[in-house]
């Protein structure tokens, strides 16, 4: 597929949502951005065990145990929160003309970004190609510069270092003092998710082959996984060490930047 053609395709998705999410004024593009929003934060927070719970019990669909416990655990909140604020919240919310226009089209186009970014995050996580669709790996950057699914990584990783920390019972990390558990301190979701996706031999990284192994890397020119690695998966979440994290930590996710210390 041509990058030009993907990277189209996500737009119009994103601009396709956001016009229909405009359609309900500023208080429903309002209250459709904050329920998605919690929803994708419990998805990343609770991924995890219900993946593994998918692994020990339903072997036959291990392999796409991570995906289908993202989007289960972001659609069912989603839905029960939309059901909620409908129910509970007001119908009609009067603003100004240019805080109405202008707010609507803010929270919309915000809610797209979250639905779009949890969709290519479910699919990164499945058993496809190792550059998805033949154009997008971990450093892939579209013509309009933005990658939702690496934005919203980097705001979960900001979650578990500040809003919602645990503090003080983490590792060191220069960028959160207090020690916190952190989402992934080694920032290398998209990398390990590259890695393990079965077809395809792209390397992860091309330009420091001396440190692919130490992010996961794929074997280049089909060899064959060193002893012990074979089938691996990455387990969900980011506590272990081997879950969700943003090339570059925080600061380096926005910026499409490989870790220097995977």
């Amino acid at each position: 597929m041509p990058t030009s053609l993907f990277d189209l395709i996500i737009l119009g998705l994103v601009l396709g949502m956001t016009y229909a999410i405009a359609s309900e004024g500023l208080w429903g593009a309002a209250l459709i951005f904050f329920d998605a929003l919690f929803a994708a934060l419990i998805s990343f927070n609770f991924y995890e065990p219900l993946a593994a719970l998918i692994v020990e019990n339903v072997s036959a669909v291990a392999n796409y145990a991570d995906s289908f416990s993202m989007m289960i655990l972001f659609l069912v909140p989603l839905l029960i929160f939309r059901l909620t604020t409908d129910s509970l919240g007001p119908s009609m919310v009067r603003f100004p003309k240019a805080l109405y226009h202008l707010g609507r089209w803010a929270f919309a186009g915000g809610a797209s970004m979250l639905a779009v970014a949890m969709v290519l995050l479910a699919y990164q996580a499945s058993p496809v190609q190792k550059k998805m669709l033949g154009v997008m790996d971990y450093k892939y950057k579209p013509f309009y510069g933005e990658r939702f699914d690496r934005d919203f990584l980097a705001f979960f990783q900001y979650t578990t270092g500040y809003t919602f920390a645990r503090n003080g019972v983490g590792d060191p990390d220069p960028e959160f003092p207090n020690k916190p558990i952190l989402f992934d301190p080694k920032a290398n979701w998209l990398m390990i998710h590259q890695a393990q996706r079965p077809y395809g031999t792209e390397a992860i990284l091309e330009d420091a082959p001396g440190e692919a192994g130490a992010a996961g890397a794929a074997p280049a020119n089909g060899a064959q996984p060193a002893p012990g690695n074979e089938g691996q998966r990455p387990g969900p979440g980011g506590r272990s060490g081997q879950g969700p994290g943003i090339p570059g930590g925080t600061a380096g996710a926005a910026a499409g930047l490989a870790p220097t210390n995977p």
